[in-house]
């Protein structure tokens, strides 16, 4: 009977190892992810008159993550997500209201390398982890829709930029019309985003396949959005490259297969 028993308590010593060095290797996992938030256009592009006031706009993204943990300590995270961003501004401009609402779509590829804090070669599954993270992403644009309203009213791109005084004021406008007619959206943007990506987060195993996180991360264009052909010097003689900007919270799992 004691032979038994210490046989056990052998296996079961086993067991508990294998348990724990689970991890201690590089492990692949796969995450998919959500994220809501705010997000921005820096230095608005508005064809020739002062910038508007600033409105929230909320931006949404999903995707999934691929990555190796070294001892869960470090790993590099890659990725697709699609992302929905843009800009809301609104104004008085000659007494009247003024609205633009830009609404971009991207698919985003980031490379990211990510620190866990704590000792994680002897770790207990049960504990919450913190870590930051950092990268790189380029951006695909996909799709671009730009609404334009005065006084409530929708208008067109042109109606909107020759308005009354800005047919003097503006002078952009004869480049504009040298552009021609423009026939999406999309000719307004540049097809490729470049960005600076960062954040922290909290990580919980709930069980040995399986962990849960919460994190802020924030993306900071670094590459004008803005097409070439439509990079217009404002009311006040100067241009500034648009930049996309997004922060957010996002929830997802790690799962290791």
């Amino acid at each position: 009977m004691k032979n038994i028993f210490s046989v056990l308590a052998f296996l079961y010593f086993i067991s508990g190892l294998n348990a724990q060095l689970q991890y201690k290797t590089d492990k692949l996992y796969i995450s998919p992810f959500a994220s809501i938030g705010a997000s921005a256009i820096l230095n608005q592009n508005n064809f020739g008159f002062g910038e508007m006031a600033y409105k929230f706009k909320p931006g949404k993204q999903a995707g999934i993550l691929v990555g190796s943990d070294n001892y869960l300590k470090t790993s590099f995270r890659f990725g697709v997500i699609y992302s929905e961003i843009g800009q809301k501004y609104y104004d008085i401009l000659l007494e009247i209201p003024h609205e633009k609402d830009v609404s971009l779509s991207y698919i985003q590829l980031p490379v990211v390398y990510k620190y866990v804090f704590g000792k994680t070669k002897n770790y207990d599954y049960r504990e919450v982890f913190k870590y930051i993270f950092g990268g790189l992403q380029v951006g695909y644009l996909i799709d671009a829709n730009v609404v334009w309203k005065r006084d409530g009213n929708e208008v067109d791109f042109y109606d909107f930029v020759s308005y009354g005084p800005y047919q003097q004021d503006n002078k952009n406008l004869e480049a504009i019309r040298e552009n021609g007619a423009v026939k999406s959206d999309l000719d307004f943007f540049s097809k490729i985003d470049f960005s600076i990506i960062g954040g922290g987060g909290l990580q919980y195993f709930i069980s040995r396949k399986m962990m849960i996180f919460t994190e802020l991360t924030a993306e900071f264009g670094v590459r004008d959005i803005n097409a070439p052909t439509w990079r217009f010097r404002n009311n006040k003689k100067a241009y500034n490259s648009s930049l996309n900007v997004f922060t957010g919270i996002r929830l997802g799992v790690n799962y290791y297969p």
